[in-house]
């Protein structure tokens, strides 16, 4: 896709790796739309793409809201006249407890948030896809939806996190004969800005980095990520989860044996 001009809706665009990739893509040309549920977020998100010379548009959504995913595709329509490109983000952590001692709400929440939400947005957003000569949408995996995190209590984010996968999987067989390409990022270990402050305040105190500290990745390497996908250069792969921690995207031979076969796909493996 040629992202200049192009217009791509990010879902979680008010912080963090939603605020990355949408600067990433306004950098590139695209006009953005921006949803989240703070306005004070997302307005600062336009703040940002506007000193750089940018346009977005501000959509403040719930996105577990289907009425609400529909209103924002209606704005980014009635702004920008096309939707090329729907980037699912909105979503994150909750419901840390033990499995026996975690309330219920809690758990549905993040369910709702993390699956629920790219499944809405993502229905809402297919008509206006499936007009254009070429679309996208990305969705998001996350942590543990495909190893156990020891040590955690996150059943209800690894659970919507591998349903995302599987979501990615089989829309893009659905969608099989039609422009739109569905692919899913893995955007690795991403510390949003107050954990940032509180593990530079522990390793201050303690004079060590955190032990995590290697496994960190900035939101700049999902954004990365995302132009990649939506570039050229991806154009044979569908229904893939591609992680910031892989290598062979970077590398176009590696990308054309990855699209020739099966590769980054959810497929059952027998001994």
């Amino acid at each position: 896709m040629n992202l200049a001009g192009a217009s791509a809706i990010v879902t979680g665009g008010g912080w963090n790796i939603g605020r990355a990739v949408a600067i990433a893509l306004a950098r590139a040309g695209a006009r953005v739309t921006l949803a989240a549920r703070d306005r004070a977020r997302l307005e600062e998100t336009r703040q940002l793409i506007a000193g750089a010379g940018g346009e977005a548009l501000v959509v403040p959504t719930d996105v577990t809201d289907a009425a609400a995913c529909d209103r924002l595709v209606a704005a980014a329509l009635e702004r920008f006249g096309t939707v090329d490109a729907l980037v699912n983000l909105a979503g994150g952590f909750g419901a840390g407890a033990p499995l026996d001692r975690v309330e219920p709400a809690a758990w549905i929440d993040v369910v709702s948030r993390n699956l629920i939400g790219t499944f809405l947005a993502t229905r809402a957003a297919l008509p206006a896809l499936s007009g254009r000569p070429e679309a996208h949408v990305i969705t998001c995996a996350g942590a543990g939806a495909f190893f156990p995190e020891i040590g955690s209590h996150m059943t209800a984010y690894a659970s919507a996190k591998a349903a995302i996968c599987r979501f990615t999987d089989q829309l893009a067989a659905e969608l099989l004969d039609t422009a739109i390409r569905v692919n899913c990022i893995e955007p690795g270990m991403v510390w949003d800005p107050p954990t940032l402050e509180r593990i530079a305040a522990e390793e201050q105190c303690t004079g060590h980095p955190h032990p995590d500290r290697g496994r960190n990745r900035p939101p700049e390497a999902a954004a990365e990520l995302v132009l990649f996908l939506l570039g050229a250069g991806a154009a044979g792969l569908n229904g893939r989860l591609v992680s910031v921690n892989d290598s062979w995207w970077r590398d176009p031979a590696e990308v054309a044996r990855v699209a020739a076969g099966d590769a980054c796909r959810l497929r059952r493996s027998l001994p």
